[in-house]
């Protein structure tokens, strides 16, 4: 057996693998005897069908079986021994000769060819001691702690019943009934239900933000609450329940509503109570106290959200200012020979991107060889479990069946692949950020706030 590499271009070669009788003759024979072995043919006895009548029903399949068992191997083997970094996967050759004839009764020397993208050589640009990067300093407001402090409050809160005028965020209860010609309709529908004032549509919300309990309006419960569907009213608004094949009853258009209650969350005082509940206990005892590590906390995520910035900023300038030469034409061809269900448009409108992914995946390969990053499979598993602990920490979880999910989910590739690519992200930014230089830049949190939604917007659009 022998392989040849004839180089196309500067990133691209054909492989061609000569595969002769010799190489694979006896396992062809190997792979006869034992569906002879096996065989349950008419007019013969089990593992007694001749060889002959074998071959004549299943060689062609097995000779081609073997051979594709001996060409890939000898393909894996070639390519790890040559240490060829390969970009996509290789590609049957355009300029293979002719249709391949599988004659077991005429044993011959194959030819077989493959088209290869090879990784390219580059220098990475923007990544120096020399190299300065902003990280913004988001100045906080007590304004901000404010905020979070009311988010709190409502959060330990209670609905209490209220009597007087409505406000947006109450729950009111409606007692309902049809009406006819301005009239309550006789034998016509009531029902009663509970809406959030701040979901109904606003002609409706206009009208019941000026009534308080006890009083009475009309309405059309189809579009009561916008965008709502004629089987959301029925079930949530109207209340029609039917038995499975018995038709629904006909109702009107035309309501009159009484608000019978109103419900209204009553914000938690601010208080040790809840200091114990929202901080670890016996951490907070005082307001003060409560509203700096509210501060902390808010000044964190901020901290966090503008390190992100910062590497995102690294990242584009790392893509945009270092040279990285692609074999478009064969990745072209390489998409879309894989991706049998994408139209060419659909590949020509997407190509830009995947080159733009694939250059920062090549990228990100010689920061993590550069750095020397490492993912062991523990600090994987550990990222995925405190996901899953973040997904249903509410509810609890004792260990064992913690493990149950955690067995599954590590069996989830996708899932496990994502993570390692999260954490490996993780590391070779963290290097970035002690190599590079850092210049704090203040800014407002509106100002952050306005920024980070452009950049989002232009990634979502790109």
């Amino acid at each position: 057996m022998k392989i040849d590499n004839t180089p196309v271009g500067d990133l691209t070669a054909t492989l061609s693998i000569h595969i002769e009788k010799e190489d694979y003759k006896d396992e062809f024979k190997k792979e006869l005897k034992k569906y002879a072995s096996k065989a349950e043919l008419k007019g013969f006895r089990k593992g007694k069908t001749p060889i002959g009548v074998v071959k004549k029903m299943y060689g062609q399949s097995v000779l081609a079986q073997v051979i594709n068992d001996k060409l890939q191997k000898s393909l894996t083997d070639y390519i790890e021994s040559e240490k060829l970094e390969l970009l996509g996967q290789p590609l049957p050759s355009e300029d293979q000769d002719g249709d391949i004839d599988f004659n077991p009764n005429d044993l011959q020397d194959y030819t077989f060819k493959y088209d290869i993208g090879l990784s390219p050589e580059f220098e990475l640009q923007g990544l120096t001691d020399k190299d300065s990067y902003d990280i913004h300093d988001v100045q906080l407001t007590d304004e901000v702690v404010d905020e979070e402090i009311g988010f709190v409050t409502k959060k330990f809160g209670v609905q209490e019943d209220m009597d007087g005028a409505v406000e947006v965020r109450d729950i009111i209860t409606v007692h309902a009934e049809e009406l006819e010609g301005g009239k309550p309709k006789k034998d016509g529908w009531a029902t009663e239900f509970t809406v959030m004032v701040d979901t109904l549509a606003d002609n409706y919300k206009e009208t019941i933000l000026k009534l308080s309990k006890g009083d009475t309006f009309t309405f059309d419960p189809y579009t009561l609450e916008d965008g709502k569907e004629r089987d959301y009213v029925h079930k949530y608004i109207l209340n029609v329940k039917t038995e499975e094949g018995e038709e629904e009853p006909i109702i009107g258009n035309e309501f009159t509503g009484t608000i019978a209650g109103i419900k209204r969350l009553v914000p938690a005082a601010f208080d040790q109570e809840l200091f114990d509940k929202h901080f670890p206990k016996g951490e907070v005892t005082s307001e003060e106290d409560a509203r700096k590590k509210i501060a902390e906390n808010i000044q964190k995520h901020y901290d966090n959200q503008a390190t992100q910035l910062m590497y995102r900023e690294i990242m584009d300038k790392l893509i945009a200012d270092t040279t990285v030469d692609l074999p478009a034409d064969f990745l072209k061809r390489w998409v879309t020979e894989t991706n049998e269900e994408a139209s060419a448009e659909d590949i020509e409108k997407d190509f830009d991107g995947f080159l733009k992914n694939l250059k920062w995946t090549l990228i990100k390969g010689k920061l993590s060889s550069m750095f020397e990053v490492k993912v062991e499979g523990e600090e994987v598993y550990a990222a995925m479990e405190q996901k899953v602990r973040g997904y249903f920490g509410q509810y609890g979880m004792d260990d064992s069946y913690m493990g149950q999910i955690m067995q599954n989910m590590m069996q989830n590739r996708e899932e496990v692949n994502k993570t390692y690519e999260e954490l490996q992200a993780e590391k070779i930014f963290s290097k970035i950020g002690e190599t590079v230089k850092q210049k704090k830049k203040a800014i407002s949190l509106d100002a952050f706030n306005d920024m980070v939604k452009e950049l989002n917007a232009k990634q979502g659009a790109a």
